[in-house]
């Protein structure tokens, strides 16, 4: 039904999916966060360690918004503008 509202809740888990995808910028980057045998499996990340940022704004606002895009297509999530549904799955293909 239009208007009601779905609440999205992160768990650590999700932090941390967050987190590897926005540091996994290629496909086989973000391949390697999602295999448990890899170094890059995200469920390993440690949110209290410290990050340091040195990127530009720019492909840091960029990776973020690929990120984002991505945890929320590949949780099922679309889109909607103007009344318009968007799906997400452009977000697999054309962030390589």
């Amino acid at each position: 039904m239009p208007g009601d509202s779905v609440r999205i809740v992160l768990t650590e888990d999700d932090l941390k999916e967050l987190f590897s995808l926005f540091c996994s910028p290629t496909k086989y980057e973000k391949e390697q966060m999602y295999s448990p045998s890899s170094d890059h499996y995200f469920s390993g990340v440690s949110l209290s360690d410290e990050y340091q940022l040195n990127e530009e704004k720019r492909e840091f606002a960029l990776d973020a918004w690929r990120a984002v895009l991505f945890f929320l297509y590949s949780r099922g999530y679309s889109l909607c503008k103007d009344g318009k549904t968007i799906d997400l799955f452009f977000s697999e293909t054309d962030f390589v």
